[in-house]
Parts: structure tokens; C-alpha cells; sequence
């Protein structure tokens, strides 16, 4: 039987980063598995999306909204969103990630991880609420 022990969580603050963030929580319930959220600030040279200066803060109230029964740690990384993903996953050992944002498509043609990348959808139902 398939059985998830370690996901990681790629966050970025964005609707669909705390959507990704309610899939793997969801998921970890079911499977009892621990969770890494990993969150990613661009390298200086490039142009900030808005919301990344306060990233250290949202990674620290997305931990702290994950229940008590679920183990949890979080990774602060600098560089580019699809290689350190990438790069936190291989060095964690990990068996699922969880992502939602442009990096998605990179990050599952460049593992054999299994991924799963989520979206906010245009229409019908808030999969979120």
C-alpha cells in the first residue's frame, strides 16, 4: 500500500501556497507523515514579488497553523523557488511534494519524487474555505 512519511511543502505565501499548504496537512493527517514547509526568497539580483519581504513571517504563521499532532519543521532558503525545492526534498529524504505556484511544472519534470501541484481554480468552489 502507498504511504507518504515525509512531505515537503514548497510555501510561498500565495493563494495557492496555503492551498498547497491545506492539501499536504490534509495528507499528513491521512498518512500520519511529518511535514517540512520549505519557503524560497529570489536571489537579489532579480525583481521581488510582492509579498516575499514578509516570507520569514508568513513560513513562521503557516507552521503555526499546522495542528499539534503533526510534526513539523521549516526551511528559510535563498536562490531559485525550483532548485532549492528540489534540493530540500533530495536532502530530506522526502516521498511527496506539495506545490502550487509557477515552479510546479519545473520541479516535477526535474524529480522522481512524487508531486503534486495545486491551483486555485477560475471557477466553482474555494477549494480553500
Amino acid at each position: 500500500m502507498l504511504r507518504y512519511r515525509h512531505i515537503l511543502i514548497a510555501f510561498d505565501g500565495s493563494p495557492e501556497g496555503e492551498l498547497a499548504l491545506a492539501h499536504a496537512v490534509a495528507m499528513a493527517h491521512s498518512f500520519r507523515a511529518r511535514l517540512t514547509i520549505v519557503a524560497v526568497r529570489p536571489r537579489p539580483k532579480w525583481p521581488a514579488r510582492p509579498g516575499q519581504e514578509d516570507l520569514e513571517e508568513r513560513l513562521r504563521a503557516a507552521a503555526d497553523g499546522v495542528p499539534d499532532d503533526l510534526g513539523v519543521t521549516t526551511q528559510l532558503l535563498d536562490g531559485d523557488v525550483a532548485d532549492e525545492v528540489l534540493r530540500a526534498a533530495r536532502d530530506g529524504e522526502h516521498d511527496l511534494i506539495v506545490i502550487g505556484g509557477a515552479a510546479a511544472g519545473r520541479v516535477a519534470q526535474d524529480t522522481e519524487i512524487p508531486v503534486i501541484a495545486v491551483h486555485r481554480p477560475n471557477e466553482g468552489p474555494d477549494l480553500a474555505a
